[in-house]
């Protein structure tokens, strides 16, 4: 059941919530006069989300010796980008707290994030080695 709601649920209901915001938000572009602002700040997200998936797969070509190489790497490199969409769209306020606040949730969901994909990778991992050991098992 836990593999299941890791494989299947939580990437489901992901680009589903995703779906339904931004065409809601489409919806209320076209339809509505004034803007949400709820709707700014969900497509200035997607773009962010876009964004740091394009620099995580150019940021993937180069070979790491580590994962911990790989992790320390990207969080690195997109710690000043999303602190520049944070301060841009005014997600945050421009005040010591409000930076030491957004930059440990930065930290806690990277962390969060990569641990999430490192297991499911190795979960992936070991049940291909356990399937191809059962093959040669029965083939030898």
């Amino acid at each position: 059941m836990a593999q299941k709601v890791l494989k299947t649920y939580i990437p489901a209901i992901s680009m589903c919530f995703t779906v339904i915001i931004l065409m809601a938000g489409i919806i209320n572009l076209v339809t509505e006069e004034r803007q949400n602002f709820f709707i700014v700040f969900s497509f200035e997200v997607a773009g962010y989300l876009t964004l740091t998936c394009i620099l995580d797969e150019l940021i993937g070509r180069f070979d790491y010796k580590t994962y911990l190489g790989h992790f320390l790497t990207e969080t690195v490199f997109l710690y000043p980008i999303t602190m520049f969409f944070a301060v841009r769209f005014k997600w945050i306020g421009i005040n010591t707290i409000s930076i030491v606040l957004c930059s440990a949730v930065y930290f806690l969901v990277m962390a969060a994030n990569h641990l999430y994909f490192y297991y499911m990778e190795k979960s992936n991992a070991e049940e291909i080695n356990r399937l191809l050991e059962a093959w040669r098992d029965k083939n030898v």
